[in-house]
């Protein structure tokens, strides 16, 4: 059975389409893309942030807990490929992110905070149809709340986190490492027209970026306005190439396990 040539982006796992078939890019990975965009985010015009490393580390780190759902996935037997995480049960996704959570709070608080922040802010913006899955949401909201306020109160009493720990330095945090996600989803899927991005902080407010391919090229991107402290930004993320869809589960796991590894790079210029 062949790849449907439609493009298929699974929020458990990204997949991207290419000539010879489908490759997929584990959730991780492409956190890891929100991290690599960190680290070289901010100039005179969009400003820096601060903590670097703790905010640098969860837009990294953000999808830690996908890690175990990455290793079982299930098939979806209308696609031969894994089910979307946007099809999974709503309880399954909330356990996800609230394992990530946890295992965000062994790095540290700060990081943990602003994903904490994150999965509520997806929360909020995209709610369950379903009585049962809405208060299952607010279950979540409501232990994330309280997770939330305990740790700001910590930091805030905290004389080295303190100065970043203002409502204010804390949301503006938290809109970077969504943005990221999001420009890292972007890249991942791949685009061959013009995207605006909006709500990205600046110095002082917001405005919107453009990204849009060179020449067709979906792996040349520029950005405009730019972003970034250097003058091109070279990006990778290792994937994984599929070449068929499948019927049998077990044997979509085997198959995934057995795919060869691809690394995509995309360089992102003014």
């Amino acid at each position: 059975m062949e790849i449907s040539t439609k493009d298929v982006l699974l929020y458990g796992m990204l997949h991207r389409r290419e000539e010879e078939g489908i490759t997929m890019i584990s959730q991780p990975a492409h956190a890891w893309v929100s991290g690599q965009l960190a680290r070289h985010w901010g100039n005179k015009t969009f400003g820096d942030f601060a903590p670097k490393s703790e905010v640098c580390q969860a837009a990294a780190l953000h999808d830690i807990g996908f890690l175990d759902w990455e290793q079982s996935p299930t098939l979806n037997p209308e696609t031969g490929l894994p089910y979307t995480f946007l099809e999974l049960p709503t309880s399954t996704h909330l356990h996800i992110w609230s394992r990530g959570i946890e295992q965000m709070l062994r790095y540290g608080r700060y990081s943990a905070l602003l994903v904490s922040m994150h999965f509520t802010g997806l929360c909020q913006r995209h709610p369950s149809s379903s009585k049962e899955d809405r208060q299952l949401e607010q279950n979540f909201l409501a232990e994330q709340e309280d997770l939330q306020t305990t740790l700001t109160t910590s930091l805030q009493n905290d004389f080295y986190y303190e100065p970043y720990s203002s409502e204010e330095i804390i949301g503006r945090n938290r809109q970077l490492v969504s943005l990221w996600d999001w420009l890292s989803l972007l890249l991942c899927m791949g685009f061959t027209e013009e995207r605006t991005v909006d709500q990205v902080p600046k110095a002082s407010g917001l405005t919107q970026i453009k990204l849009k391919p060179t020449q067709g090229e979906s792996t040349r991107i520029t950005v405009e306005p730019w972003p970034f402290r250097e003058k091109t930004i070279p990006i990778n993320v290792e994937g994984r190439q599929l070449l068929q869809s499948y019927s049998d589960e077990n044997k979509m796991r085997a198959g995934i396990q057995a795919a060869s590894p691809v690394t995509l790079k995309f360089d992102l210029v003014p």
